[in-house]
């Protein structure tokens, strides 16, 4: 195992993780960002796309000829064994001689794939190209608070924290007499050494492992840093705004799971309101709610009781092992205990339920049903 470079937040190399393998010829790079899911990947894309012409000035270029500002199209193409379309978007570089910046969290299926990542390769060394995955690592507590409130926000389903966790734990789906209005909760791969098992076993392969603390230092930065890309005078160009992705903190995400308990009195599905009946729009009035009350401020954490010790007793051993092997480090010295989360939020307890909001979500719902057509009511 070589270690390649370091995060500067930390003494010790962090970052770059080189498989045994034969040593390749000086080539173009191919960065492959394969999120996951919950780490800032939304921002990141945001903030690539406006710094494009910065970034093409450092020799790195960032494509989007979808028009959007991640790759998930080309992603679920590929997903769908259609490398076709990762062949067309390489052959319209070829007359360029900087490396390449491919992001979206669909990439993190595919890395995990061994067939998949060997088509990566061989597809990327065909266009000259040698490749580099890179993923952000985001400790399971905070992966999972992340999912639960994310689901409970977009009015998904109101499982307990607890209850979802369990199930997240035994790679299960949710109990319970409505979880079949429910959008699934679909298990999650918690275990890092199996998460990337592919990867570390793949012979040559450039990697990198960031370690997903936005307290410490913003995603992108850290992304720029490993690419050794330095700030233009002027500085890196912000994301938009409507890229913010915050959560609805205790209060606002206690009002969707009241809400999310009206709706389940509704003889539909939650898909089929989202498609049809414009469920979207009482999730938008949540997250207006949130940000002009100031709810986002006090943080939702449903790790208490004995959740935490359960979640140890899983993955404590592995996450020693994972971290050992990609940091050379201790997990407790790359993710310290108290400094995860997000920067300048002040860390909760659980959901808030008092009656007021319980009122809240009964006159949300009534408004809500007036709108539906009867035989829905």
């Amino acid at each position: 195992m070589e270690l390649l470079l370091g995060d500067h937040a930390l003494r010790r190399p962090v970052a770059v993780f080189m498989s045994p393998g034969p040593l390749r010829p000086p080539e173009r790079t191919l960065h492959l960002h394969a999120g996951p899911h919950k780490t800032a990947s939304t921002y990141l894309q945001a903030r690539l796309h406006a710094n494009r012409a910065d970034l093409e000035r450092l020799g790195l270029r960032y494509p989007t000829p979808w028009r959007e500002h991640s790759h998930r199209h080309l992603a679920r193409d590929l997903q769908a064994g259609r490398f076709q379309a990762l062949e067309r978007l390489l052959g319209q570089q070829r007359r360029w001689s900087g490396d390449l910046l491919l992001s979206a969290e669909h990439f993190a299926p595919l890395i995990r794939d061994p067939q998949a990542l060997a088509r990566l390769l061989r597809h990327g060394a065909a266009q000259g190209f040698a490749l580099h995955v890179i993923s952000f690592v985001r400790p399971q507590a905070e992966l999972l608070n992340s999912f639960y409130a994310h689901g409970l926000g977009r009015l998904y389903g109101a499982p307990s924290f607890r209850a979802y966790v369990r199930a997240q734990l035994d790679g299960r789906r949710l109990r319970g007499p409505a979880r079949r209005r429910w959008i699934r909760h679909a298990p999650q791969l918690l275990d890092f050494e199996q998460r990337f098992a592919a990867p570390l076993a793949a012979e040559g392969l450039r990697q990198s492992y960031l370690p997903f603390r936005p307290r410490r230092q913003d995603p992108f930065a850290q992304l720029l840093d490993l690419l050794e890309l330095p700030p233009p005078v002027a500085g890196w160009r912000a994301a938009p705004a409507e890229q913010a992705n915050e959560q609805l903190g205790r209060r606002g995400l206690g009002l969707a799971y009241l809400l999310n308990g009206e709706l389940d009195r509704l003889p539909v599905r939650r898909n089929q309101l989202i498609a049809g009946h414009g469920l979207n729009r009482l999730v938008e009035q949540l997250r207006q709610l949130a940000r002009q009350r100031g709810w986002v401020a006090e943080r939702f954490d449903g790790w208490q009781g004995r959740l935490p010790a359960l979640l140890q007793q899983r993955f404590g051993a592995s996450n020693e092992r994972f971290s050992q092997r990609v940091w050379g480090q201790d997990w407790g010295e790359v993710f310290p205990p108290g400094q995860s989360g997000v920067a300048g939020v002040a860390a909760g307890q659980g959901l808030v339920l008092d009656q007021q909001l319980r009122d809240e979500a009964r006159e949300l719902f009534l408004a809500y049903r007036r709108r539906l057509p009867r035989h829905l009511r």
